[in-house]
């Protein structure tokens, strides 16, 4: 039965110049074909939400289902959709069919003729359909296996390239399986469809760009794609002022200058407000508007800095004139599939990124191109973004189609985010130079290879990446991420680094104090996400069992695990408590890393970790699990990327450093108290001191030896600003013995109030569903601590609370 399609958008509705009908399942019936028969299908989506809503599979994120999915990648899939089109679209001069995804292998028909053929996840595709469209109409999709063609794609090449056959596909790269998440790889129409139809004059795309910008006066160039069919004058109108022009018949673009007097500024998180522009485009005849186009944009500068120095080579952004210390994570997409991932999910995600104190995500090359909403949150929150392009750990095609087919990926997304000011950089790839320089990828090929496939490297990522980026934005362009290896002695010197020393080689935490490069874009340690987590895939509670161990992706993930908590903790044999030790071991080792970086500012100016978020349920790097809960180091993050902060240590000579680092533009004048405590929680010396920290700028605040017991702990703090250190031990945990805190709580509505009889340490609140504002902290004997409880429908008595004590009970 055909069904009548409603204008989902309809851009100039008054007039009628311009409609964009949406062909995606809200209001449209989509079908797919398995097993003989059609089933209803839901788009945007993918084969594996259509198999799992009608129970044609199993879960694939539970248990070992994961394993019996895979013949969903191996064969075909068709979708179908009929619909009718309006009297109105139909008189229409010109009508365009507009796939904003097709993932990936793609022959679209349209009443039994083949309109397009697609390739790239990554690209919007667009089909004039004048001729073809007709009141009744099917349209029909063939999604092509694409292992098979990836295997006829290699049986042509001499040689397999580095990455294996993925590089051939302009497909997700974690789709395919990384160590941190599923081999699930979808295919289907995974963003919206629409039917746009319109007379003699659209606005194919508006760029804004940044001229000059000072405190009296923006200055910018409203850059205008006009497809026309006839030569006519008009009116552009940009915001409240008119502008005559005259098209030419065919595509043109069109220069327009214009200014916003008194310009706010805009400020990453934690430096100022965010303050966004609407520029409103429009398109007038004598007689009628013809089309408009709004885009948001904020007003600021910044600048990559990469400067030969005393040292190496620096590596930092400069917003508005400003160095700014980047404080973040590395971000990979929220689920395997995406047609799961809602507005909501997306709001909570960077809520909970503001809320830590971070103001850069890096989006990483294996994932996607993110959704607007993501680009949109990240303007309104203050959140920069590195991006990279769709490159990872590996090797890719040189030949002319591919490079043409991804020339046009490129030019479509740059063009898509040009106007957002949260865009900070553009990276062509993630760890291929290294890879090719420093992992053994080069031995298995002849001279003559090796010189191919350096050469298409470079044509892709120094030649045409850069001059897609230059000519489409004014957003900074890096190569690849890291810069330099770190097999490479200059690493730690030039550029950004990746060092995953502690972790892959084993190396102790304490090395991250002392390798602190220009800017860390990666570094990281795994735990196991919550037992509530744990049971949506397993109810065998074992680290060892089947289940488990295939939500572990990487082959020595638990066995590190396990290596690095021997070193630190007494390893508890209980499932849940080790649960708890790998969470505290996490956040203890990466925020080691975090403190030393900020210590090092402005040499080292920035710390991404890896990673902020999973994709499933699993086993990982991440700070918050698949489920958006926080794990200890999430918690530990909030803290460590706070403005003003306060970092302790015991140097190689026994001194304790504690520096005071700030990202604050006014400078701080305050008391420096330092209490040490023996492990009871009794106070046993103090000293204070008035110090003072620089705007923008870290300190050394004290240098002291103590002749002190190796279970006394030590906390610094400001008077003041109410800022306190973590805890600091001077001996390994597994060293201490500690008493039971008795801790006793109480609620006051949705606050909970704890109390302590002996310091408790890693105070972990678990039990009830909920967010409780802080976590995993040291309770002081006789402290009282009042923590917000996000939710109302939970069972006050389930609340369980657990601290190092507990390891060893």
């Amino acid at each position: 039965m055909y069904k009548y399609l409603l204008i989902a958008l309809v851009i100039l509705s008054s007039c009628k110049k311009q409609e964009e009908i949406s062909l995606s399942q809200e209001i449209n019936d989509w079908e797919f074909k398995y097993e003989g028969d059609w089933h209803k299908a839901i788009v945007p989506g993918n084969n594996f939400s259509d198999l799992l809503r009608h129970n044609f599979i199993l879960d694939p994120f539970y248990g070992t289902n994961e394993d019996s999915v895979q013949w969903v990648t191996k064969r075909d899939w068709l979708y179908k959709s009929e619909f009718l089109a309006t009297e109105n679209t139909l008189k229409k001069q010109n009508k365009i069919l507009v796939f904003y995804g097709l993932d990936t292998y793609a022959k679209i028909f349209l009443n039994d003729s083949l309109i397009l053929v697609a390739d790239n996840m990554f690209r919007k595709w667009e089909v004039d359909i004048k001729g073809l469209l007709q009141k009744e109409n099917e349209l029909s999709i063939k999604f092509e296996a694409v292992s098979e063609i990836e295997e006829k794609t290699q049986a042509d090449l001499e040689y397999h390239l580095p990455g294996g056959d993925r590089v051939f596909t302009r497909k997700a790269g974690f789709h395919y399986g990384w160590d941190w998440g599923a081999k699930i790889a979808p295919s289907g129409i995974w963003r919206k469809v629409t039917l746009e139809s319109w007379g003699n004059c659209k606005i194919k795309n508006v760029n804004v760009i940044q001229n000059f910008l000072s405190d009296s006066i923006a200055k910018l160039t409203i850059g205008l794609e006009i497809e026309s069919a006839t030569e006519k004058e008009i009116s552009i109108q940009i915001n409240d002022k008119s502008y005559p022009h005259k098209l030419k018949k065919g595509m043109q673009k069109i220069d327009i200058l214009y200014a916003i007097e008194n310009p706010e500024l805009w400020w990453p998180n934690g430096y100022g407000n965010q303050k966004l522009y609407n520029i409103s485009v429009s398109i007038s005849d004598e007689n009628e508007l013809i089309d408009s186009k709004t885009k948001k944009i904020g007003l600021r500068e910044i600048d990559l800095i990469s400067e030969k120095d005393s040292i190496g080579e620096s590596f930092y952004f400069k917003v508005n004139e400003v160095p700014i210390f980047m404080k973040g994570a590395n971000y990979i997409p929220q689920d395997n599939l995406q047609n799961r991932v809602t507005k909501n999910h997306y709001r909570n995600l960077l809520k909970d990124v503001k809320k830590a104190n971070m103001n850069m995500l890096r989006v990483w090359g294996g994932g996607i191109y993110e959704e607007d909403i993501f680009y949109n949150l990240c303007d309104s929150l203050g959140i920069l973004v590195w991006q990279d392009f769709m490159f990872a750990c590996g090797m890719y095609p040189s030949d002319s189609s591919f490079l043409e087919n991804v020339k046009e990926e490129a030019i479509y997304n740059v063009k898509h985010l040009s106007h957002h000011p949260c865009i900070a950089l553009w990276c062509g790839n993630n760890e291929n130079s290294e890879g090719w320089h420093r992992w053994g990828w080069q031995n298995e090929y002849s001279d003559k290879q090796k010189e191919k496939i350096w050469r298409g490297y470079q044509n892709l990522f120094n030649e045409i990446l850069p001059k897609v980026v230059s000519e489409n934005s004014q957003a900074n362009y890096w190569e690849s991420s890291p810069k330099l290896g770190r097999g490479n002695p200059k690493h730690q010197f030039e550029g950004d680094a990746h060092y995953w020393g502690v972790w892959h080689d084993s190396e102790p935490f304490k090395n991250l104090e002392t390798k602190v490069p220009r800017f860390m874009s990666e570094f990281g340690f795994q735990s196991y996400p919550s037992l509530s987590t744990i049971s949506t895939f397993s109810d065998n509670f074992n680290i060892n069992s089947y289940e488990i161990l295939n939500h572990q992706k990487h082959p020595r993930g638990n066995a590190l695990i396990s290596e690095y908590m021997e070193r630190e903790f007494n390893v508890p044999e209980d499932f849940e408590k080790y649960i708890y030790c790998s969470q505290v071991l996490q956040a203890e080792g990466v925020r080691l890393g975090i403190e030393a970086h900020r210590r090092k500012k402005p040499i080292c100016m920035g710390t991404l970790y890896w990673q902020l978020n999973d994709c499933w349920p699993g086993i990982s790097w991440s700070s918050r699990d698949y489920f958006g809960n926080w794990k200890a180091l999430q918690y530990s993050v909030q803290d460590a990327y706070s403005p003003l902060f306060l970092s302790i240590y015991k140097t190689k000579n026994g001194e304790i450093n504690i520096y005071g680092v700030s990202d604050l533009q006014t400078e701080i004048s305050d008391r420096l108290e330092i209490n040490i405590y023996n492990i009871e929680g009794k106070l046993i010396r103090s000293e204070s001191k008035t110090i003072e920290i620089k705007k923008n700028s870290s300190v050394l605040l004290s240098s002291e030896k103590y002749n002190l017991n190796d279970d006394d702990f030590i906390i610094a703090s400001l008077k003041n600003n109410k800022i306190k250190s973590k805890t600091l031990f001077l001996t390994q945990t597994k060293n201490i013995v500690f008493p039971n805190p008795e801790i006793t709580y109480y609620w006051k509505g949705n606050k909970l109030i704890l109390e302590s009889e002996n310091t408790a340490f890693q105070v972990y609140l678990h039990g009830i569903d909920s967010h409780f504002s802080d976590n995993f902290f040291t309770l002081l004997k006789g402290e009282k601590k009042e923590i917000e409880v996000s939710r109302n429908n939970f069972e006050k008595n389930n609340l369980v609370i657990w601290s190092l004590y507990n390891l060893n009970k």
